[in-house]
């Protein structure tokens, strides 16, 4: 009998070891997670400032820059990376890695400069040349292959900006309310301005399904030179920034659409030019970028006409190209991203530089700001 209370005894106490063990265990882990998450934590926030600091950075840099010159462009410091890479080095922090680009957002398509004035609903034609060129260079002819027509993506794209028109649908393939409400989900078309580029997406035409048959366009058969040519992501060819008010005019606004041609990437430079000569949008390019046998300096100044020393346009077509273009900037876009062990945070600013009246000292302030 004793020893069967004894054996009790023993299986109780293995019991209640077992069970300690286990809560020692898992109190451990829970402490050790804790401990994980909170260092983790603290990685992510300092990570975050490395970043803030970059963009700072990138400020200080765009207004010594307008100190400087009256010109932006792909030859200045701000659009250096390797400089940049190592302004940031000099920021002094002595863990983790930090990295900076800063683009030109005026060297994109303005998306809201279809209309001539907002509200309103009376497009700029200058713009619907632009409009029509891009999409004509990346929507195929064959109709076997490709259905989108540019002038209902056009029109859908004025219908979703235009006011005051009593909802009229503009053409055959415009869409208003009516249209984006049968959808599922439903929503109702904005009638003004577009405030981010992904919006874009919304309208009808203009949709992911669009994006990928560009894509796809020039995957079919990569040997026919008649093929568009797809397109880069939405941010790196539209803007949704430019706005300019208009004096005068009470609350009315416009996006006057002029784009940087020292910064313009080649599909944007591409529908700039006058139909047919898109092929010398890469000597544009070559010749912004050109440098000297060293390599270390460019070679061509970027002054104001710079482009006819590349391309011949007659008369006509040089008064129209001149209307649409530009050689400075007063809005751009900053990526910076802090790392710090396993923690990452990238941080998008959309910064205007812009001159202060009583002082002339020029000054840069974010106007919106996206973190990942």
């Amino acid at each position: 009998m004793k020893g069967s209370q004894n054996g009790m005894a023993l299986f109780v106490v293995l019991g209640v070891i077992s069970v300690l063990l286990a809560t020692g265990l898992h109190l451990a882990r829970l402490t050790n997670e804790s401990v994980i998450t909170a260092g983790h934590q603290a990685d992510r926030f300092a990570a975050r400032q490395m970043a803030l600091s970059a963009i700072h950075l990138a400020m200080a840099v765009l207004a010594d820059d307008a100190e400087k010159t009256d010109i932006d462009s792909i030859q200045e410091d701000w659009a250096d990376p390797e400089l940049l890479s190592r302004m940031t080095e000099q920021l002094g922090y002595t863990r983790g890695r930090i990295s900076l680009e800063i683009s030109d957002e005026l060297g994109k398509i303005q998306a809201n400069a279809l209309l001539r004035r907002f509200p309103g609903n009376t497009v700029n034609q200058d713009q619907v040349r632009l409009w029509e060129n891009f999409l004509d260079l990346h929507i195929s002819d064959d109709r076997s292959r490709d259905i989108q027509d540019p002038a209902a993506i056009i029109n859908c794209l004025k219908d979703w900006l235009d006011s005051g028109d009593d909802g009229a649908v503009s053409g055959l393939s415009g869409a208003e309310s009516a249209y984006y409400e049968g959808l599922s989900p439903p929503y109702v078309c904005a009638d003004g301005v577009f405030n981010h580029v992904l919006e874009l997406l919304n309208v009808k035409g203009f949709d992911p399904d669009f994006l990928s048959a560009l894509q796809e366009n020039t995957e079919r058969d990569s040997s026919e030179e008649t093929l568009p040519k797809p397109p880069a992501a939405l941010g790196d060819i539209f803007t949704v920034y430019g706005i300019s008010d208009l004096p005068g005019e009470g609350k009315t606004y416009h996006y006057p659409g002029r784009i940087n041609i020292n910064t313009a990437g080649i599909d944007v430079l591409k529908a700039l030019l006058p139909r047919g000569m898109d092929g010398f949008a890469q000597d544009l390019l070559d010749y912004r970028a050109q440098k000297s046998e060293d390599g270390e300096m460019f070679v061509n100044p970027l002054d104001k006409g710079w482009y006819n020393r590349v391309i011949d346009l007659s008369a006509t077509e040089k008064e129209s190209f001149d209307r649409m273009i530009r050689y400075d900037s007063n809005i751009f876009k900053a990526i910076s991203t802090g790392r710090l062990n396993q923690a990452e945070v990238t941080i998008s600013a959309y910064i205007k530089r812009q001159q202060q009246e009583k002082t002339n000292q020029w000054i840069c302030r974010i106007i919106q700001m996206e973190r990942n």
